[in-house]
């Protein structure tokens, strides 16, 4: 909930320049009182964890750390709202890792987009010469720069935009590699239940007519056996001494 109110309290005056000055104020404060309440967090689950566990816990907690460090990543606590409310679920579904693992994918990637989207309006709609000046091109500049395509029909005229443009460009490396891992993953798992099933498929059928060549058998047997005691009992016996 306070990242959704940081991202409500950073997006208004961004999208909504025109409000009164002290709706800014407003925002500015709420923002340095979710940074004060994340970083109060951090440090009492650090000490929490223990002197002997503590950097263990700063290293297996990346995303914490940067939520600390970094105001504009502290959306991405709105991510794990998502994954709270999956496995709420999954306790009366069946959820599988691999959708799991897809929405956190899908989640970090369109909050990472809106973010930066704002981060870039926010440093260039004011600046001279700027070609980014609404929200639309600011989400338009931030796909095509974290889809790696770079049209170059935009570009960041200050500093502040070539810093959230950076940030974006290595974001993006990892995320189109995730993105594009998981669809091949999910392709090669599809075409392998496939696969699986039409060996069972053919597996079921050589049962069916290895069963029905056996029954065939068996019943040429019983004819065989029967024709042969037949014959036999057709016989003259012969006199015992």
């Amino acid at each position: 909930m306070l990242a959704l109110l940081f991202l409500i309290a950073y997006a208004a005056p961004i999208l909504y320049p025109q409000l009164p000055g002290w709706v800014d104020s407003v925002s500015s404060l709420v923002n340095l009182a979710v940074w004060a309440l994340f970083a109060v967090d951090f440090a009492v689950r650090l000490y929490l964890a223990g002197s002997g566990r503590r950097w263990r816990f700063v290293y297996t907690h990346p995303l914490d750390v940067i939520m600390v460090l970094i105001p504009l990543a502290r959306p991405l606590r709105l991510v794990r709202m998502v994954l709270v409310f999956i496995e709420a679920i999954s306790r009366h579904a069946r959820t599988s890792l691999r959708t799991k693992a897809g929405v956190y994918i899908t989640g970090v990637t369109m909050m990472i987009l809106l973010v930066a989207s704002l981060a870039i309006l926010d440093s260039e709609q004011h600046a001279d010469g700027s070609q980014i000046t609404s929200f639309g091109d600011a989400l338009w500049w931030s796909v095509v720069t974290a889809s790696t395509v770079g049209y170059g029909d935009m570009v960041p005229q200050t500093t502040g935009g070539r810093i959230v443009a950076s940030m974006l460009m290595f974001a993006a490396i990892g995320l189109v590699g995730l993105v594009s891992g998981s669809l091949a993953s999910w392709f090669v798992d599809r075409v392998k239940t496939q696969d699986d099933r039409d060996d069972r498929a053919e597996a079921e059928d050589l049962d069916r007519r290895l069963a029905a060549l056996e029954a065939q058998v068996a019943e040429i047997h019983a004819v065989l056996v029967g024709g042969r005691g037949e014959e036999e009992s057709a016989l003259p016996k012969q006199p015992r001494n």
